[in-house]
């Protein structure tokens, strides 16, 4: 261990520790949940407050894997649990704390099984957490499914999905690719033994035994991504969530999938695989193009959310495939900028349709009425469109430029793909901001002044992320 104070450790078990002490929470009758949601964000805020020291004492410009912990598991075999975190994976962990935080900010209102709902979050958190600072390959698959298990809780108590089939393929794509992975990871350590994530990328497979790995590594990622024909699920599930912390939830899965095709990706390949990746940046273009048109078509607001992740999501994918570490690092800026804007996006939209649903009345120009939430929804519209205020903007343009520059058919498509989910929000903003009399609300209905301080801090956030997207690293 050359990590003396054990700080991946401490931000893995943190999130656990909260939920302990959530489980033995007393509910006053007055507040039920109130007590359990306090521990919660105070957990969140302590883990946020340990990851920024953690970016204190990594050196942010190595790709090597730093602040190693190793753990003996078993001695036959000999399997070991290791640790380790570069600024990659680091930015990420900080990004989901942050999108959780937002998430929280959103269901604080409600009160139904709000305790349960905090134990699942903080359950899930620890292990994405775990996820992600994972240095060898059993860590990795160990903290790859075990996070199911608060995510499959969270849709069933909380998902609100009314058909059984979505569930049911979500737990069938899911169980495929857990199967797959395992026999990729058992195939890797018959020959490598317990190796860490970068000595893997820097192996080739040969032969039908490595074509065998390839594939299904690729599947078992793939299956999380909203792509053909995994995508019917994933949209099925996520335009049915209601709950805002519960949807941001659920959209970190496909981002675990992209973590895991840039760490298991070799850098050189020794077999011929440019036609299978040929073919996946096919579908996935087409897929990003039909999506976008259905989330532009579609009149729920929720899938119009979900169609403009699902889009952006796909196109991180493709880039990650051009296997070019200028990109690479690019997409871990964007996609932390990326991350925090869609969770404020989809509270601010979930505040919207609950008062919508709570008077029953058009939301059409509710914005025209309430300054604080109007100025918020505009600013986080924009971040998500493209606009230069935050690091999604410059990251974005180098990434698209890559694609193009590597087939320009396909990067057409990905661009039209792109503009169409642009589009789309803009049309829910303009529908938003377009007085309507029917519309009920009011000024009384607007975000409350602590929020809206918050979502200023957040905006801070991106747009220091566009200046410089390490702005908040101190180097001692």
């Amino acid at each position: 261990m050359n990590n003396p104070f054990a700080l991946l450790s401490l931000i893995v078990a943190l999130p656990f520790l909260g939920m302990l002490f959530v489980l033995t929470a007393k509910d006053s009758e007055d507040t039920p949940g109130r007590n359990a949601f306090n521990v919660c964000i105070f957990t969140v805020i302590a883990n946020i407050t340990l990851i920024w020291r953690v970016f204190m004492v990594i050196n942010e410009k190595s790709s090597k894997l730093q602040l190693l912990e190793k753990f003996n598991w078993l001695s036959t075999p000999d399997i070991n649990i290791m640790f380790g975190v570069d600024t990659f994976s680091l930015l990420l962990i900080l990004a989901i704390h942050i999108s959780i935080l937002i998430g929280l900010v959103g269901v604080r209102p409600n009160r139904h099984k709000q305790k349960t709902l905090m134990v699942l979050t903080l359950l899930f958190l620890s292990t994405i957490t775990g996820f992600f600072v994972a240095a060898d390959i059993f860590s990795f698959y160990i903290f790859f499914e075990a996070m199911l298990v608060p995510l499959f809780m969270v849709i069933g108590m909380f998902g609100e999905v009314k058909r059984k089939g979505p569930v049911f393929r979500f737990f069938l794509y899911n169980f495929i690719g857990a199967l797959l992975l395992f026999s990729a990871t058992m195939l890797i350590y018959r020959q490598y033994g317990s190796i860490t994530l970068l000595q893997l990328r820097q192996l080739a497979q040969e032969g039908q035994i490595g074509a065998y790995i390839y594939i299904a590594i690729g599947l078992a990622f793939l299956s999380r991504i909203p792509i053909w024909p995994f995508h019917y699920w994933i949209s099925s599930i996520s335009s049915a969530i209601k709950n805002p912390l519960c949807f941001i939830i659920m959209v970190q899965i496909p981002l675990t999938a992209l973590y895991g095709c840039i760490r298991f990706i070799p850098v050189h390949f020794s077999i011929n695989l440019g036609s299978y990746l040929t073919i996946i940046s096919i579908i996935g273009a087409i897929t990003m193009f039909f999506i976008a048109l259905i989330g532009f078509i579609n009149k729920d607001t929720q899938y119009k959310v979900f169609a403009y992740i699902t889009v952006y999501y796909i196109m991180y994918l493709l880039g990650i495939l051009t296997n070019d570490d200028v990109v690479l690092r690019n997409i871990g800026y964007s996609l932390f900028s990326f991350i925090i804007t869609i969770s404020s996006l989809e509270v601010l939209s979930s505040y919207i349709r609950h008062k919508e649903q709570e008077i029953d009345s058009l939301s059409n120009g509710f914005l025209c009425r309430v300054r604080r939430l109007s100025f918020a929804y505009s600013f986080m519209t924009m971040a998500a469109v493209g606009l230069p205020v935050s690091a999604v903007f410059v990251n974005n343009f180098l990434i698209i430029s890559k694609l193009i520059s590597q087939n320009l058919e396909l990067g057409l498509i990905i661009v039209f793909a792109l503009i169409i989910a642009g589009i789309t929000l803009l049309q829910e903003l303009s529908r938003l901001k377009t007085d309507d009399s029917r519309c009920q609300l009011g000024r009384n209905d607007d975000i409350s002044f602590s929020v809206f301080c918050f979502m200023l801090f957040i905006m801070f956030m991106l747009l220091m992320s566009f200046i410089k997207p390490l702005w908040f690293v101190i180097n001692e």
